[in-house]
């Protein structure tokens, strides 16, 4: 196994952790804090954060799959 092929193997792994680490402020605003009012703008963040990861988890497979056909 080359090098090159090694260090990027390591790259479906830190797509999934940025999209962990993306989530984990972004979940927080949904809560309701105590004596606050709800946002407005909650269901626009709801739905971004949706489809980030609709579209972040949807590329990390064919990412996997294209550096293991490397060669």
């Amino acid at each position: 196994m080359s090098t090159t092929k090694t260090i990027l193997g390591i790259v479906p792994g830190l797509q999934a952790t940025s999209l962990v680490a993306a989530n984990i402020p972004d979940s927080a605003d949904f809560k309701p804090k105590k004596g606050k009012k709800k946002k407005k703008n909650g269901t626009k963040k709801m739905v971004g954060l949706g489809v980030k990861n609709l579209v972040g988890i949807g590329l990390i497979g064919p990412t996997a799959s294209m550096i293991n056909k490397m060669s």
